[in-house]
């Protein structure tokens, strides 16, 4: 999905630049400023739409890490060493209960 936004938004860039160049060429005096506006603004948003693209790539490739790095969190978590000092309130420390439980950062 994110290889077709960022070809629809480079296509729009494309037409956009051959659109201004013809009215360069094709337009009169007065055409050539409202036609070059309209390029520019098509520009950007090819523009923008690329960007969405790049977006939502980069947003898979932290979805498709999302999972090896909370199995290395969660290995962390449980191979830290003890300390002998008591925890600040009675009972069992937030990481203890952690490290215990089959808890998986990517299910948020």
């Amino acid at each position: 999905m994110a290889g077709l936004f960022k070809a629809v938004g480079g296509l729009v860039i494309g037409i956009a630049i051959l659109f201004g160049i013809a009215t360069l060429f094709i337009g009169s005096a007065a055409g050539v400023a409202a036609g070059l506006i309209a390029a520019l603004s098509y520009a950007f948003s090819g523009a923008g739409i690329y960007a969405f693209g790049l977006m939502l790539e980069h947003l898979e490739a932290i979805r498709g890490e999302c999972g090896r790095q909370s199995d290395m969190l969660t290995d962390l978590l449980r191979r830290m060493p003890k300390t002998d000092a008591p925890p600040r309130e009675p009972g069992v420390s937030h990481l203890d209960q952690l490290a215990k439980s089959s808890f998986k950062f990517k299910d948020i």
